[in-house]
This record gives C-alpha cells, structure tokens and sequence, in this order.
C-alpha cells in the first residue's frame, strides 16, 4: 500500500517585504520576511521527521505575492522544486490561496480559478478557489483550495460565505457524478459541525458524498487557531466518500501542533506561535497549526 500526505496551511500575511501590503504588517521588513521564509521551511522539515515524508500536496492560504512561493521552493528548501499553482486575487487583503505539488509524485493535468460573485456584484470581494485536476502516483483528484470570507466586523460576510459554499456544492456534486476523487482543503472561517459545511458533505438526497474527518476532531475539543480564548478548527481537509470501486482510505487525520510550533507561554502554550499579535511582532510561524490527511491506497 502507499501512503500520502494532503497538507493545508494558513500561514498568516505572508507577503514579500517589498509588498505594498507591507504596511499593515506594521514594520515587516526584509530581515523579518526572510526569517518567516526560513521559518515556514523548518516547519516542513518537522513534518519529514515526524510524519516521515513530505506532502504530495500542499494548499496555502494568506499568500501576498509569487515571491513567497518562489523563496518557499527555493534550492535549499525542503520543498525544493515543488512546482507553484497561484495566480493573484481581488481580495481587498491582497491575499490568495496556492498550491505546492511535489513534482516525484504529481502531474498537474488543469488548474482553473473559480469566482462566485455574489448578484453580479461588481465589487466582489474574496479569495479565488483553486480548483486542480491532479495526478497522484496514478490517481487522478480534484482539488479544491480555499479561503473563505473571515468573521471580521461582526461577521459582515457570513452571508458570502454561505453563498461561496453553496456554489461549490454544485460543482462538487457534477464532478461527483462523474466518479471524480474530490478532496477540499481550506481555512472555511466555520467549524465543522457549521450547517453549510455539512451541506456541502451531502447530495441532493441527502447522502453522504464527501466526508469531514476533522469533525471528529472537532468533538474532542481538538483546535488548529485560537479566536481570542476560543479554539476553532477553521481549517479542515474534507475527501469524496469511498466505494467500492476505490481502493483508498484515510489512514490518518490530525492538526500538527509540534511543540516547536507553539506559543512559548506556558499559560498559553496550546497555541500556535504566531507572526503578529495585533501590532506587536512575535516572530512566529503562524497564527494557525497546518493540517494533515493521509490517504493510502494500492498500486494501479
């Protein structure tokens, strides 16, 4: 049997030094950039150790600009040669998500980013949805990557949110049809156990067609970012509902919170070591843990 790993990371505003994003980062710079670079990077080498290999694929959200990636795939980084899918979004930000293929076992066969505008409104603000068609040691997934509306401001953009998901749903039930292998990676600003996101888990009659491990979870308390006191699981891996004509399962589902990726605090050392605290550098990772699923499944 093989075994791969499915990777999503929110690595919080991460854009070039040069950026003029740069500014709401409140003094980000080149040195504090290039050891966010280094950092992210060492974050991968952990995973080799303790998960054994790299990911097959990776999906990234809060990315300010090609440069991060091309730095993040650079000669002497563990993700060396991992090929890049990202294009910029409209979002207000100025962030959009990504994905890392690891070019041993991924062909890229199509890439296409999704809009779903709400109304034809003409000032539509969000993250595109990565949607990839990929090769993984033979088997073909759909991909999806994204990084839905936050609950700033009160929760302004809950209805935009919704309206994103429910657009989704149409695409993933087509593909469905078709006997497709869906996985959907990305910070979804709801936890799991949110109506939309079973909804989406679900056909037209009510059957199961892609399963959420992450609400498993979820249940025992397990969080990947912190809301002030308040633990979330926002990011979550979901993956198409296995048959019989499938020869894979999900070996392992978990939110890697390596010590080393930690708050330093004791009282606080459940969460992760962040970039930023409101204004105040830190000098963090990230403000959320990634998130991991493993598949395995035999040889074609």
């Amino acid at each position: 049997m093989n075994k791969e790993l499915f990777l999503f990371y929110n690595v919080e505003n991460f854009f070039p030094p040069d950026d003029n994003q740069k500014s709401a980062l409140y003094n980000w710079d080149d040195y504090k950039y290039e050891l966010k670079v280094r950092k992210i990077n060492h974050v991968f080498r952990f995973i080799e150790d303790d998960l054994g290999q790299l990911p097959a694929i990776i999906g990234l959200a809060e990315i300010g600009g090609q440069r991060v990636l091309d730095d993040l795939t650079n000669e002497d980084s563990a993700l060396h040669d991992y090929k890049i899918v990202y294009q910029k979004s409209d979002d207000s930000r100025g962030l959009s998500v990504a994905l890392l293929l690891n070019p041993d076992k991924c062909i890229l066969q199509s890439f296409s980013f999704l809009k779903f505008p709400k109304d034809d409104d003409s000032e539509f603000d969000s993250r595109d949805v990565l949607h990839a068609e990929i090769l993984v040691n033979n088997h073909k997934f759909q991909v999806f990557v994204l990084h839905l509306p936050s609950k700033r401001n009160k929760d302004i953009k809950e209805s935009l949110r919704n309206h994103i998901l429910k657009k989704l749903r149409t695409r993933i039930l087509e593909l469905h049809k078709k006997g497709e292998k869906i996985i959907i990676m990305g910070d979804f600003n709801e936890n799991p156990d949110h109506e939309m996101i079973k909804e989406l888990c679900k056909d037209n009659e009510n059957n199961p067609v892609i399963k959420n491990p992450f609400e498993t979870l979820f249940d025992n308390k397990l969080f990947s970012t912190f809301h002030g006191k308040k633990g979330v699981l926002f990011d979550q891996i979901l993956f198409s509902e296995n048959d019989n004509n499938l020869n894979y399962n999900i070996n392992q589902v978990l939110i890697y919170n390596n010590p080393k990726l930690c708050n330093k605090a004791k009282k606080n050392s459940q969460y992760p070591f962040r970039t930023y605290s409101g204004s105040r550098y830190i000098g963090g990772f990230s403000d959320h843990f990634p998130v991991v699923l493993t598949l395995e499944y035999s040889q074609q």
